[in-house]
C-alpha cells in the first residue's frame, strides 16, 4: 500500500456559490495535509489571507444537489463561466399552436 497523497487541486481556480445567490472566487494554493487545502479568495482591493478548506467542504451540495464549488484549470475558463453565469437569460417564445396545412 502506498502512502502518497494525490494532489490534483493545487493551482486550480474556483467559484463558490453562496446561499444568497452571489458567489466568491479564488484559487487553491497548495495541499496543507491529506484532504485539506490552503485556498485564497479573491479580494477587491487587498490580497486576503489563506484559508483552510477540506475536501468534504469542497464536495458539499445544496438541497437540490447542485455543487457549491466549481473548479477550473485556468482563470480564463473561470472568467468565461462567470460571464455566462452573469449574462441575463434570453427570453424564448414557444408556439403552442400546431401549424395547419
Amino acid at each position: 500500500m502506498s502512502n502518497t497523497v494525490v494532489d490534483s487541486l493545487t493551482g486550480m481556480y474556483f467559484t463558490l456559490d453562496d446561499p444568497d445567490g452571489s458567489y466568491g472566487t479564488g484559487q487553491v494554493i497548495r495541499l496543507a495535509a491529506e484532504g485539506v487545502y490552503f485556498v485564497r479568495f479573491d479580494g477587491d482591493d487587498v490580497t486576503l489571507p489563506l484559508e483552510l478548506v477540506t475536501i468534504g467542504e469542497m464536495l458539499e451540495t445544496t438541497e437540490e444537489e447542485y455543487k457549491l464549488w466549481r473548479f477550473f484549470d485556468t482563470i480564463e475558463e473561470r472568467d468565461k463561466w462567470i460571464e455566462w453565469l452573469d449574462e441575463p437569460s434570453k427570453p424564448r417564445v414557444l408556439s403552442l399552436v400546431r401549424p395547419t396545412k
